[in-house]
């Protein structure tokens, strides 16, 4: 019979949704410099726009009219944006880490507010360490991270799509297939890489408790013996994970680094003999297909995070017990 607690190896229980009112309520009082972060990386990625529009003018100018002065403008222009692109980066960048330290110090406050009462009522305290080093860190996942990146990312995929879509009109047509593919194929790959990441959690957690739970009792021969079971669990979690994180990463890689290659081609079949805009339209297919597997892959975050999170709340939401009196 399996004891509260253990882990038969085959039944799992299922995560707890992402309580996102409290989420937004870590985030809410320091909105500003997020506000500001996150306008600092849309920034970039507008300006990011520029060089490859502007090298496919330069292509074109100096092989159709080899207008050497247009090409130096041009010059000029992409080398500036490269520079202010830059710099929007870092920072935006130097901004997200002062916020997501602010964030770690709010929210491992209340944690051990929760932890003090937890002690204070008699309760095992035994793994709560772990909790606010690697449990305490994936709030970032779904706070700057999610902020950031996904509003990069949709910025960038619906600013290049459209700018694709105004230097060739049918270049939109030819991706939605593409990006439909992408999607699907990336989704599936997900699922098993999503249980292996929340298995891995779990053995992470069963061998940070084992230390606390074997060094108590060292004087057991066994207990060297039961520590290594656990850390052989969790390098075994680790592997599975590793590989199944490898194909998602690479797989949905390949399949955006295909798509760009499909619109060049078909614009070449359609009748597009300007090498500056094959060149121009390759670079920007190339945003919107990278933007969008990384828009994909945003969401097998969103399910590796819930076991920590909710952890971390249940942790904040230890109410105060008194320390019942020992038996008489």
């Amino acid at each position: 019979m399996v004891e509260p607690g253990e882990n038969d190896g085959h039944a799992e229980a299922a995560p707890s949704d992402i309580p996102w009112r409290r989420v937004v309520g870590l985030v809410r009082p320091m909105w500003r410099p997020v506000a500001l972060m996150v306008g600092l990386s849309v920034a970039g990625v507008l300006i990011g726009l520029v060089p490859p529009l502007a090298l496919g003018q330069l292509v074109d100018g100096l092989t159709e009219k080899n207008d050497t002065v247009e090409a130096a403008v041009l010059a000029t222009v992409i080398g500036l944006s490269i520079v202010f692109e830059a710099s929007a980066y870092i920072l935006s960048d130097g901004m997200y880490a002062r916020n997501a330290g602010r964030l770690y110090r709010n929210l491992r406050l209340q944690m051990f507010a929760g932890a003090a009462r937890r002690a204070r009522s008699g309760e095992d305290t035994t793994g709560l360490p772990s909790l606010f080093i690697s449990d305490a860190e994936t709030l970032e996942r779904i706070t700057l991270t999610l902020l950031d990146s996904g509003g990069m990312l949709l910025v960038e995929f619906v600013s290049a799509v459209i700018a694709m879509s105004l230097l060739e009109s049918w270049s939109g047509v030819v991706a939605i297939p593409l990006l439909a593919g992408t999607w699907f194929i990336t989704r599936r790959m997900q699922e098993p890489a999503a249980r292996a990441g929340e298995r891995r959690q779990e053995e992470l957690e069963a061998m940070t408790n084992s230390i606390t739970r074997e060094l108590e009792r060292n004087d057991d021969p066994l207990a060297a013996q039961r520590f290594k079971g656990s850390t052989e669990r969790l390098m075994r979690a680790e592997t599975r994970l590793g590989w199944l994180m490898a194909l998602n990463l690479q797989g949905s890689g390949g399949l955006a680094r295909l798509g760009p290659f499909a619109v060049v081609v078909a614009a070449a079949l359609i009748g597009t003999k300007q090498v500056g805009t094959l060149i121009a339209l390759y670079l920007l297919a190339q945003r919107v297909f990278w933007s969008f597997d990384g828009l994909v892959d945003l969401s097998l975050g969103m399910h590796s995070v819930r076991g920590p999170v909710a952890r971390c709340f249940d942790l904040i939401d230890t109410p105060e017990r008194e320390l019942e009196p020992a038996a008489p």
